[in-house]
């Protein structure tokens, strides 16, 4: 227990008074500080307890904020612009892009709101499916307390397959099944680019099939946002057919049908240098 003279303020004049306070197995004597009777037991009791609760505190906002910082420090990007992406940067240029956008706000209002669903954004190459879902995933991680990570599959794929020659890597298998597992949000980003070229006479690897199937049967009970270039008839032929049906057994799909490769920008070699 803390001295009295540690927990009451210095430089003040203390005297003992007749009264005691009861609250204690034994009687103690109050004290008068500044015209006020004060049980030095009761003040340290008050002090220690204030100390607990700011403790308390500091272990929550840590918790809080190293969630926040899980969507930054853990995500695993094959384009590392999209690490900015928002919807105040999207810019929709055709009435499919500002369509989709909106489509993006509902499934985050739906998201914060308790609901759970696979969020399927599907498009050609460049179109902003990635733009969007990370938008979702920013907006969750600020507004929400949740943890959220953006996962671009063929990224994760390699850093596992090169983890088999660099023990020393923390980037296994076990690694992202467990992190992706956790999460409270999740993006798988491009699902099937990992096996090159999309076309719909490609079939996952069985150890692609096995990563996924281990992510995927566990977040079942979760949300998950999923970006491809397929459409649901190429992933069941590409993976697993009761794999595909079971992650999008409740699914919203935003689909980009007209919008152009946004990453292609025409340069003019006549302008002046």
């Amino acid at each position: 227990m803390k001295a009295t003279a540690q927990v009451l303020p210095k430089n003040i004049q203390m005297t003992l008074t007749s009264n005691e306070c009861s609250n204690h197995a034994k009687p103690i004597r109050l004290m008068m500080i500044e015209g006020e009777e004060i049980c030095p037991a009761c003040q340290i009791a008050k002090e220690n307890q204030n100390f607990e609760q700011s403790l308390q505190q500091e272990v929550l906002n840590r918790a809080a904020k190293k969630k926040r910082n899980t969507l930054y420090r853990h995500s695993a990007f094959a384009d590392e612009t999209i690490r900015e992406a928002s919807f105040g940067k999207f810019i929709a240029e055709s009435e499919e892009e500002a369509k989709n956008k909106e489509l993006a706000i509902k499934a985050f209002n739906h998201y914060k709101a308790g609901k759970t669903f696979t969020t399927l954004l599907q498009g050609d190459t460049g179109v902003g499916k990635s733009h969007l879902a990370m938008s979702i995933l920013r907006n969750l991680n600020e507004k929400m307390d949740s943890e959220c990570i953006f996962i671009s599959v063929r990224e994760m794929m390699s850093r596992i397959r090169d983890s088999f020659d660099h023990k020393e890597s923390k980037y296994t298998q076990l690694y992202f099944v467990e992190l992706l597992a956790r999460v409270d949000f999740l993006c798988l980003d491009d699902l099937g680019a990992e096996t090159g070229a999309i076309t719909t006479n490609k079939t996952a690897t069985n150890f692609t099939l096995e990563v996924l199937t281990a992510i995927l049967e566990a977040r079942q009970s979760k949300s998950t946002i999923i970006t491809s270039n397929l459409s649901r008839n190429q992933m069941e032929l590409m993976y697993d057919k009761k794999l595909i049906s079971r992650c999008l057994k409740n699914i919203a799909v935003i689909k980009f049908e007209q919008t152009r490769d946004k990453r292609i920008v025409a340069f003019d070699l006549l302008q002046e240098v």
